[in-house]
């Protein structure tokens, strides 16, 4: 995968080149538009080998497949960056060539754009739910002072990246969020326990 993305940036299609293009430029745009606590917080709920892969998580992808052929489930294994690409590309068919070309852009990325950057850029364009998208959707939320947000208040707005409030949010979607909350919380706690 790695060296068919390094293939690519010599012999890509315009349409590829523009897409990577307009990933490129929004994170020189937005790279530093989001504080720390926002970035740990999603790398925390959607990423956490985020520091350890160069764009495509193969562990991620492995447990996903395995999940797939043991109980016929769906389970993402999408990184930050594939993620980023998503939005930016506003592709949305569920195909194996939409997948494998999200991956392939998120390499290519990662080759030009430090993650911390792409981390930020992504979440200041990404959809939180009815009517809160990107950094528009953080600061109506929180206020302009984005830094003082405390942790467990960004790893809840970041937590809607999966499951986007709705315009009218109701017990079963409150439910849902409070339990993912939670699982991000003990999950949190396990990973700082094993580093101290």
């Amino acid at each position: 995968m790695i060296g068919a993305s390094l293939l690519l940036e010599v012999f890509a299609s315009n349409k590829f080149r523009r897409d990577i293009d307009r990933c490129v430029e929004l994170t020189n745009n937005f790279g530093e538009s989001v504080p720390q606590v926002f970035v740990d917080a999603v790398r925390l709920a959607e990423d956490h080998r985020n520091e350890l892969h160069p764009g495509i998580d193969i562990i991620a992808m492995m447990r996903a497949l395995w999940v797939r052929i043991k109980f016929g489930q769906i389970q993402g294994a999408s990184t930050i960056e594939q993620q980023f690409v998503r939005v930016v590309t506003n592709r949305r068919e569920i195909t194996i060539y939409r997948k494998v070309r999200e991956q392939l852009l998120a390499l290519m990325l990662v080759r030009r754009a430090h993650k911390r950057r792409i981390a930020s850029a992504y979440l200041s364009i990404a959809f939180y739910g009815s009517g809160s998208v990107g950094l528009d959707g953080l600061k109506n939320r929180f206020g302009v002072q984005l830094s003082k947000v405390p942790f467990p208040n960004a790893l809840q707005m970041v937590a809607q990246l999966k499951n986007p409030s709705p315009r009218k949010p109701g017990d079963a979607w409150r439910s849902k969020m409070a339990d993912r909350i939670e699982a991000l919380h003990s999950f949190g706690h396990g990973m700082l326990t094993k580093k101290i």
